[in-house]
């Protein structure tokens, strides 16, 4: 879990209008919510694919296509 100390800008009416963030917390988060999707990508992946196919092969197939 990311522990962050947030500070929030409250509006005149008294709504919290702003969340504040120190920049390291603020990429910390951003790089827990980059993570968090990747990780989303590899299980729908991992659970909709039909057939796994070795690295090598693949790296073959792509050096063959000139996209590698």
């Amino acid at each position: 879990m990311v522990n962050v100390k947030p500070k929030f800008l409250i509006s005149s009416n008294g709504r919290k209008e702003a969340v504040l963030l120190r920049v390291e917390e603020y990429k910390r988060l951003i790089e827990r919510i980059e993570d968090l999707e990747d990780a989303i990508t590899l299980e729908r992946a991992e659970r909709t694919s039909k057939k796994m196919v070795p690295y090598a092969d693949v790296r073959e197939r792509l050096k063959r296509l000139g996209k590698l």
